[in-house]
């Protein structure tokens, strides 16, 4: 094709035809130049058929990852649940008249000391973060997924920190009543008063009840903000099912 148009050009030079010449060289510039926006015009639209492949796949990638959360958070919050119901259930029996220590240490005994640990399905948005892909997503969805990894991230923090207080004060009172020791020296009368593994209980006992109170109060906020997190959550599915016109 290239020597079919360079014989062309020799042809109306050698006839001396320079206004045909100038002519045909003008339109072989524009057919030139048509080429080479056509090819770019070919080009950036197979980009933008890889850019929405890729952007579909992080969709469906959000999509499993708020299920997964969904799942755990309902679970959670149905766990927070019982355990404030069974607080609410130990405070109940304080009305009962006249309630002597063992009595109220046994209550407290029954009332778990364990501390949910808080974690999300984050794979998606750090991936979209580390790799730039960020950039793919509509605006709304994406300010929304920062946002909800903000705020997810400030709970996580909050809630290990939590944790940690939590443990803090159970090592405490594992050590003032001797761990499993007391259990094991219940036919050893004169072990016990020597050591006054009796009085430490009524510090034990304290200790627990700030304990439980305090868990209890953490709990009503996790469940605050699980339950914030979930409405918010449920938006992204409606914004991503959006855009793949589910």
């Amino acid at each position: 094709m290239i020597k079919f148009f360079r014989n062309i050009r020799k042809n109306l030079l050698s006839e001396g035809k320079t206004g045909k010449y100038l002519k045909y060289a003008i339109g072989e510039i524009f057919l030139v130049v048509i080429g080479i926006l056509i090819a770019l015009q070919v080009n950036n639209l197979n980009e933008q058929r890889k850019a929405e492949a890729t952007r579909q796949g992080y969709y469906y990638q959000i999509l499993e990852d708020l299920s997964k959360d969904k799942i755990y958070i309902e679970e959670t919050i149905s766990l927070l649940d019982s355990t404030i119901n069974s607080y609410h259930v130990y405070l109940e029996t304080y009305k009962e008249p006249d309630l002597n220590f063992d009595q109220a240490f046994n209550n407290i005994l029954l009332l778990d000391i364990k501390s949910k640990v808080i974690s999300f399905n984050t794979n998606t948005i750090e991936s979209l973060e580390s790799t730039g892909d960020i950039k793919l997503i509509p605006t709304a969805i994406r300010n929304k997924l920062i946002d909800l990894k903000r705020y997810q991230n400030r709970m996580i923090k909050a809630s290990d920190a939590n944790r940690e207080k939590a443990g803090d004060i159970l090592k405490l009172a594992s050590l003032e009543s001797g761990g499993d020791l007391y259990t094991r020296l219940s036919n050893q009368s004169k072990l016990r008063e020597v050591l006054k593994l009796d009085s430490k209980l009524e510090d034990v006992f304290l200790m627990l009840e700030a304990f439980q109170q305090w868990k209890i109060v953490n709990a009503i906020k996790d469940l605050n903000s699980l339950k914030k997190i979930l409405s918010d959550e449920d938006d992204l599915v409606n914004l991503v099912n959006e855009e793949l016109k589910i």
